[in-house]
């Protein structure tokens, strides 16, 4: 009656279900859902304890009589969220709404810090949470996880043990990354795990502060990075890759351009008025030198297409010797074509092996000195046919042929006649061309008066005929 009448001339918004005794009130719990509870200690039947452990999900306030304190502490260790004394001014009665409030409210932060501890439990990012003088006191799933560690390995240990050693270095937490993501700093840096290996993690701070606005604790969000970081790094090589391509084709244009450039002013004065023959000669020359620069620019830029087909080596060598022949005059150099006349089938593009042969003995005959030989073998290796440009006196030095296949050393260089510049691009067309059919190249210096180019091509794939194995007569197929 006294509850009734507080709630009636207060106009405290409360719904509120009476139960006069333990029974009913198990009945009530049962069928209804309540907010709070508030239940007298005494019940005649029964007590305030067992209502306590009837309420599941609701804070219970028990009212006790005078002098009954030591009963109401054992009901508040039971489960109680609070206990109100009977007073006979009833002045517990205006404290009862107070009470009330407090425990609704101490209900909705206690839902709160139940839904949060169930989100950084759970969350996939390692989050830990240390003192102001950097002790661990709280750590998730995923910390344990990442790092290796049990929460009692970690708890009340510095958090220093994740971080690398030597933590008095300057170069200890080293920062690989910093950026701003939707307003918040985060920046990259490497834990250990408790094995000790290291690895990137994306790690953010937030400082916790009580009430009155001191600083109480740290929490920290570690990302582990490693497989962005993987992409990241990769992204990063393959950019400056591209970036390193795209100077190198800009240099290869300038040097190509250069070379045209004096090829057109050495023609313009061999003679006041250049003979049909010269111009002839120039634009040939003109000609081999941007259709090998072509060559190289669709090979790096994957435009370039094989029209794989089989052929026979013998006549892509004749081609090629025959059309060198009047330079090998000029040079006063012989050219020998030592392939045998059985025939040797390839397995490859012939109009591209015919201008990688061309650059290639082109390039032997314009190193040769005068009077020598330049000689063109090839010996069938079984899956391969095996091809070699000879020549026995070259006027180059056996330790400059490591980089005659070098583009970077070639450019950086300053530019030399148009003849060197002319077969040093043919060079490098001639290696792309080889390489494209899975094959490589190389150089062969056995002595200091001789040198060779060197590569393989795959024969033509042979079908294997069908095998019938032979079984003993007992056996069963």
């Amino acid at each position: 009656m006294a509850f009734k009448r507080l709630v009636e001339e207060d106009k405290l918004p409360y719904d509120y279900t009476i139960a006069g005794s333990v029974s009913q009130a198990e009945n009530k719990l049962r069928s209804e859902q309540f907010d709070i509870v508030i239940s007298d200690y005494s019940l005649g039947a029964g007590t305030a304890i067992e209502i306590l452990k009837l309420v599941k999900d609701a804070p219970v306030i028990v009212v006790t009589g005078v002098g009954n304190e030591e009963i109401a502490i054992k009901a508040w260790r039971a489960g109680a969220y609070d206990y109100l004394t009977k007073d006979m001014e009833r002045s517990y009665l205006k404290i009862l709404p107070i009470t009330v409030e407090n425990a609704l409210r101490h209900k909705k932060t206690e839902a709160k810090l139940r839904l949060l501890s169930a989100a950084i439990t759970n969350t996939g990012d390692s989050i830990y949470v240390t003192d102001m003088d950097s002790r661990i006191i709280f750590v998730n799933k995923a910390f344990c996880a990442t790092y290796g560690y049990k929460e009692e390995d970690v708890l009340g240990k510095n958090s220093n043990i994740l971080w690398m050693s030597k933590l008095q270095s300057a170069n200890t937490r080293s920062v690989f990354r910093t950026r701003t993501v939707r307003g918040t700093l985060e920046v990259g840096f490497y834990h250990t795990r408790k094995d000790g290996s290291i690895f990137p993690v994306s790690l953010s701070r937030s400082i916790i502060k009580d009430p009155k606005g001191s600083q109480i604790a740290i929490v920290a969000t570690a990302r582990d990075i490693s497989e962005q970081f993987l992409v990241e790094e990769t992204l990063r090589k393959a950019n400056l890759k591209l970036n390193e391509q795209n100077q190198l084709k800009s240099d290869l244009a300038a040097r190509v351009s250069k070379t045209l450039m004096q090829l057109l002013e050495n023609n313009s004065t061999d003679d006041v008025q250049p003979q049909e023959s010269s111009i002839s000669r120039t634009m040939e020359k003109a000609r081999k030198i941007v259709r090998n620069f072509l060559c190289i620019t669709k090979t790096d830029m994957d435009q370039t297409k094989l029209e794989l087909t089989e052929f026979n080596l013998n006549s892509a060598v004749d081609k090629a010797v025959q059309a060198l022949v009047p330079f090998a005059k000029e040079r006063n150099v012989e050219i020998r074509n030592l392939l045998s006349d059985s025939e040797l089938i390839l397995t490859a593009d012939p109009e591209k092996i015919t201008q990688a042969l061309i650059n290639l003995i082109g390039y032997m005959v314009n190193a040769a000195s005068q009077n020598s030989l330049v000689e063109v073998k090839a010996n069938d290796i079984g899956s391969h046919i095996s091809v070699a440009i000879h020549n026995n006196n070259p006027c180059i030095k056996t330790v400059e042929t490591d980089k005659l296949f070098d583009r970077f050393t070639w450019i950086k260089q300053q530019c030399g006649t148009v003849q060197e510049e002319q077969w040093s691009l043919a060079l490098f067309a001639a290696k792309e061309l080889i390489e494209m059919h899975g094959a490589s190249i190389c150089i062969e210096h056995p002595d200091t008066r001789t040198m060779s180019f060197c590569f393989t091509m795959p024969k033509p794939a042979i079908m294997e005929p069908v095998g019938i194995a032979s079984v003993d007569a007992k056996a069963t197929c």
